[in-house]
């Protein structure tokens, strides 16, 4: 009732000037209390206290930085960049100029789109604990496997290296903007509407599957895997090309699961790959953890 009250009497500009001065701030704080006062606490502990460890030394960063899933102090490089943010007026989907490229985006995302494209770079930055490679001449001639692809900034920055691309996507409102992104490069680029598990059905399937049936190399692969948790599934269901392909190599996140280092480690090294996990770390639920294994045969 007050909500719709204050917008009825308050004219749009004018809410516009409070919220960005000042009420953003107070909703933010509100509705992440918990977290918002867990960042406030180790800002002034690790203030008084000097850290005893690269995870304590995170926590430390994580205070100076402020309250995001990105704990590095030079992450204000970021926070100070103007993102221009375009609208394609045949497609009316957003998009941004990255490093000389068209990156589109979701056309719901017009409003997000400069904090989201903000989030990658900071994600991709060869300091941070979520970079997937530390060069991209390192893809030269592979076949990438971009596996949770969303926006597929990692296989934008790629393109021009690799022989060939499956962007794995079942997103509807995602693939639009991969086909507006790699329009430029529709013959190096197959985007896949499937989930990428340990079993086959209407919906899921396994990258062994994926290869046989399609009768493709298993040899010079690079998977990059980023799919909310199922992970591990998608390693299980790709146990024949990471065994036998050669070479074969990829980075996956280990951050969704409180237990992903491990188990994710565990398997890699079943199928006899050698792994380093990416120095440093994400905060995500309450915690600091390791973003990225990267591993090779």
């Amino acid at each position: 009732m007050l909500a719709k009250l204050y917008r009825k009497i308050v004219p749009g500009k004018i809410r516009k000037i409070i919220y960005n001065t000042f009420l953003d701030r107070l909703l933010i704080l509100i509705r992440n209390f918990e977290g918002t006062m867990r960042w406030y606490w180790c800002k002034l502990f690790y203030a008084i206290v000097s850290p005893k460890n690269e995870r304590e030394q995170a926590y430390k960063a994580w205070g100076i930085a402020g309250n995001s899933p990105y704990p590095y102090i030079w992450k204000k490089e970021y926070d100070l960049q103007h993102y221009e943010v375009n609208v394609d007026h045949a497609s009316n989907l957003p998009y941004v100029v990255h490093n000389g490229k068209k990156l589109y985006f979701k056309r719901d995302m017009v409003a997000s789109v400069e904090s989201g494209y903000r989030g990658l770079m900071i994600e991709q930055d060869k300091r941070s604990a979520h970079r997937y490679v530390d060069f991209y001449d390192e893809l030269k001639g592979k076949t990438l496997l971009d596996i949770g692809a969303a926006e597929a900034i990692f296989t934008l920055d790629a393109i021009e290296y690799v022989n060939h691309a499956y962007l794995f996507e079942c997103e509807e409102a995602w693939i639009e903007a991969l086909e507006a992104t790699f329009a430029p490069w529709r013959n190096k680029i197959t985007i896949v509407r499937k989930y990428v598990s340990d079993v086959d059905d209407d919906n899921n399937i396994t990258l062994d599957t994926f290869f046989q049936g399609e009768r493709k190399s298993i040899d010079n692969l690079f998977l990059k895997m980023d799919i909310e948790g199922y992970e591990r599934k998608a390693l299980k269901g790709a146990a024949h090309i990471l065994s036998h392909g050669k070479p074969v190599s990829g980075s996956v996140c280990i951050y969704h699961l409180p237990d992903d280092p491990e188990v994710i480690e565990n398997l890699l090294h079943e199928y006899g790959l050698q792994t380093i996990i990416q120095t440093g770390y994400l905060y995500m639920c309450w915690e600091m953890r390791p973003g990225v294994i990267k591993f090779k045969s």
